[in-house]
């Protein structure tokens, strides 16, 4: 398949190109610089050559300014916002007058779309209210915002991404290891994560279905707290944990975005990918971390 990717230098972007490539996929990448080989685009002018977009069998965009932040001082909302609904916007405009346009459209999104709740999170259920949730119900919606009729759209909504190189997982190895931290908050709050290589396999899963549509939770089958999560981690990093980090404190050092993923309750539960026989590959949270330490 002929395969365009924006964000393709991202944590999941460099993967998937790699896995396609392997698979024998023609992948071209929608870049930002014209000294970089693909399709030169400038979200900030909104300016893309639709031409270059023709005849690709898919079309993914996975581009975001990263939430997730050391500090909270590097936190910039404006960028976040149009890193995500902005670039969406630009591409379903230009599908939407492409004479041969691609069979899907894939934009990455979030969990963080939800109302935290205590029940499982299934695709149906209700939005949260606040910038994360409208964030991500923008981000989804500017993918569908100009009419597409032979483009099928799906929207990723991602958990926490774990890999070698997910900034959330240096964030907590940290913790464990420098604060000895076994628990943010109460600990109860289940945190929705999913590995690099079920990332991988969804797309592929994605790509060659011919009727997923629609939001999509990737997420493992395993549900996982936030005080298990870090249990699981300091494990496999040989260390007994013993300190836990309150709420007010999470809220003052993180930040208001930051501590909202860590502190809200999301059991999400991958009913659509589970309804649709979708086989995971590393479903288990305490040997997905082993295999990456």
């Amino acid at each position: 398949m002929k395969i365009a990717i924006a964000g393709s230098h991202g944590l999941i972007g460099t993967y998937i190109v790699n896995d396609f490539r392997l698979k024998n996929h023609t992948v071209t990448r929608i870049v930002r610089s014209k000294n970089i080989a693909g399709i030169f685009w400038d979200p900030v002018t909104n300016y893309i050559n639709q031409d270059k977009l023709e005849s690709f069998d898919i079309i993914i965009n996975l581009c975001g300014n990263n939430i997730a932040s050391i500090s909270p001082l590097c936190i910039n909302k404006e960028l976040i916002y149009s890193s995500r609904v902005g670039t969406n916007l630009l591409l379903s405009r230009a599908i939407s007058k492409l004479k041969n346009p691609p069979k899907y459209f894939i934009s990455a999104s979030a969990c963080g779309i939800y109302k935290s709740s205590k029940n499982d999170i299934s695709e149906n259920s209700s939005y949260g209210k606040g910038f994360l949730p409208q964030l991500a119900l923008d981000w989804e919606e500017a993918s569908r915002f100009y009419d597409t009729p032979k483009t099928k759209i799906i929207n990723l909504r991602l958990g926490q991404v774990i890999s070698k190189k997910s900034l959330f997982l240096k964030i907590m190895k940290n913790l464990i290891y420098y604060l000895r931290v076994s628990s943010i908050g109460s600990g109860n709050q289940c945190w929705p994560w999913i590995s690099i290589n079920d990332v991988i396999g969804i797309m592929n899963f994605v790509i060659n279905s011919n009727f997923l549509e629609g939001p999509i939770n990737i997420v493992s089958p395993q549900k996982a707290t936030s005080k298990e999560f870090l249990s699981k981690l300091a494990q496999g990093l040989n260390i007994n944990p013993i300190f836990t980090i309150p709420r007010p404190i999470i809220k003052l050092g993180a930040g208001k975005l930051s501590s909202q993923i860590l502190l809200n309750d999301y059991p999400v539960v991958p009913e659509k990918l589970q309804q649709n026989n979708y086989n995971f590959i590393e479903e288990d949270l305490s040997q997905t971390l082993k295999n990456l330490l």
